[in-house]
């Protein structure tokens, strides 16, 4: 009875003296608008082509303020006429989690 009382107080002394490991947390993934504009822009090329992307270049990146903050990259459009909205691209700071809007107005 004695042996394993000192078994059990001797493991738990053991487990507890073990260096407790830090919580990692990583950098975010889209630090800067040039990362966010090269993200969009590689994604916008392989969904829409390439010449339609050139068409609203040159894509603009915008932090957003919320809570996760998010990317907002958008194309230019160079006729005020043109039919429909630009490109938008909503990349997750943190993550890099990426949603497509065909046409923002």
């Amino acid at each position: 009875m004695k042996f394993s009382i000192c078994t059990v107080i001797l493991a738990a002394a053991l487990l507890n003296a073990q260096p407790k490991t830090p919580k990692i947390t990583h950098p975010d993934y889209v630090p800067d608008a040039r990362t966010a504009q090269r993200i969009a822009e590689a994604v916008l090329i392989g969904q829409f082509g390439e010449e339609m992307v050139r068409k609203q270049s040159p894509l603009r990146a915008e932090l957003t303020s919320g809570r996760p903050k998010m990317w907002l990259v958008q194309g230019t459009i160079s006729n005020p006429v043109q039919v429909g909205g630009n490109f938008g691209v909503w990349i997750d700071m943190h993550d890099a989690t990426v949603k497509v809007m065909e046409h923002m107005k």
